[in-house]
């Protein structure tokens, strides 16, 4: 797993992106990198600055968006929406859940082709419900 952003993604490894990565040099040491490849064997031989994911990115089952906590709620939200977006662009039927934070955005996700919406803020809400509730009952 890679947790992270402003990253750039690489998917495959073959000559041309090991060429290309060796023109680049000591610039491209001060990039984050991600590379998503099933073939590559020897992942040692990869500098140190490039994190690798073994696996086939061209033929995923189901995609999981999480919100960024980093991002203010709407920022995350339209975040999440547009990589849905994206994944849904490459391949229509992947089965996608994605988290949002914002009840305005619940809809938004749903017309852009989420399968499921997973609405943080609603479990959390009805918790700080029952405990204030409950405490209440117990006075």
């Amino acid at each position: 797993m890679y947790i992270g952003n402003n990253h750039l993604v690489i998917i495959g490894w073959n000559e041309r992106v090991k060429n290309l990565l060796s023109c680049f040099g000591e610039s491209l040491s001060l990039t984050k990198i991600v590379l998503i490849d099933s073939t590559l064997e020897e992942t040692h031989l990869l500098p140190d600055h490039i994190y690798f994911i073994k696996g086939d990115p061209q033929d995923p089952e189901k995609i999981l968006i999480t919100a960024d906590p980093d991002q203010a709620e709407e920022h995350a939200d339209i975040n999440s929406i547009l990589s849905l977006i994206a994944c849904k662009g490459i391949k229509p039927s992947i089965y996608s859940i994605v988290e949002i934070l914002t009840s305005k955005h619940r809809v938004n996700a749903k017309h852009a082709g989420a399968d499921q919406i997973i609405y943080r803020s609603l479990p959390i809400s009805h918790l700080m419900c029952d405990k204030l509730f409950s405490k209440e009952m117990l006075m």
